[in-house]
């Protein structure tokens, strides 16, 4: 037999019940009312096994939709976040809860992952890196890189970076806007093709600002003093 030794209540609909000389546990009041657990009150030990596996499963899905709630997550994510407080097996029975609900699709977490701002300017690998950081898997970081344009990617962040790179020797510039590229997880041949692509624009605009330049200098000269 399971004896319920005490029975005290926790902040948001929680109370911890401690049976016989076990440690207490969480479980949601309504498990409690639904079975009519009280203090001193004895029951079967499978009869108590069945019911704290059932509370535990719907505290796990309650911690779990609110976690959703705060902001999106990995199915990774999730399970990290619920075995803080919850063994293995009431995080795998509130995962599939959840999975039922249809809350955990790290496919669509992925594509809107690669499509954020945060994301921008970064190559294919750095980018699988990071999913892999979030537990998506192979299948999902695929599906999500499938169509990042990484030269594209590479060409606008190294027209970006070359602004700051404008009073170095030009070795020295492209030295360090390749190296850039690539820390960037952009491969050999997209980085060198962006840099000289990039270097070539930069060429391009430069000589068109001097003649510019020489004309509104001819300009002034020609002014009456």
């Amino acid at each position: 037999m399971a004896l319920i030794r005490s029975i005290e209540r926790r902040r948001g609909g929680v109370l911890s019940i401690a049976i016989d000389d076990d440690a207490p546990i969480e479980i949601p009041l309504e498990t409690v009312l639904t079975h009519g657990l009280q203090e001193g009150s004895a029951l079967p030990t499978e009869e108590w096994v069945a019911i704290r596996d059932q509370g535990r499963t719907r505290l796990a899905v309650r911690r779990s939709l609110e976690y959703l709630a705060r902001r999106r997550r990995t199915r990774a994510e999730l399970r990290t976040q619920l075995l803080k407080a919850f063994s293995a097996a009431e995080t795998n029975a509130a995962m599939a809860r959840i999975d039922e609900l249809g809350y955990l699709d790290d496919a669509a977490w992925a594509k809107d992952y690669v499509t954020t701002l945060r994301a921008r300017g970064r190559g294919r690998s750095v980018l699988a890196r990071e999913l892999s950081q979030h537990g998506i898997d192979d299948e999902a970081q695929a599906g999500a890189l499938a169509e990042h344009d990484d030269r594209s990617e590479a060409l606008a962040v190294a027209q970006k970076r070359l602004r700051s790179l404008q009073r170095l020797a030009p070795e020295v510039r492209e030295r360090r806007l390749y190296a850039f590229l690539r820390r960037r997880g952009f491969s050999n041949d997209t980085a060198k093709q962006a840099m000289d692509a990039a270097l070539r624009w930069n060429i391009a605009d430069s000589e068109l600002v001097e003649p510019e330049m020489a004309d509104a200098e001819a300009m002034i000269e020609r002014r009456p003093r």
